[in-house]
């Protein structure tokens, strides 16, 4: 299934997030929980997800997280609770 991920990175130590969209194109992912079981494991992992890497660099500790996840057509499937569009400002 394709899917789009935008992911925010949270440069917790200057109050500072950043956000990035990644596309992804997994073929055993065909549901919403499918979705959340890849990115959960891969967040379990550590380093399958870099959104740091597609950001500008800062020198600072960091945390990321997914905020929303979007099909293959654009249409939001999922929107975390706590992210709101005006961040992405």
């Amino acid at each position: 299934m394709k899917f789009t991920v935008k992911w925010e990175v949270d440069y917790y130590s200057k109050g500072l997030k950043l956000y990035c969209d990644i596309d992804e194109n997994e073929d055993n992912v065909i549901t919403l929980d499918d979705i959340f079981n890849f990115l959960d494991e891969g967040l379990e992992e550590g380093f399958k997800f870099t959104p740091e890497n597609n950001v500008e660099f800062h020198d600072a500790d960091f945390n990321i997280e997914y905020v929303i996840i979007y099909d293959e057509n654009g249409k939001e499937l999922y929107r975390d609770p706590d992210y709101t569009a005006y961040e992405n400002q």
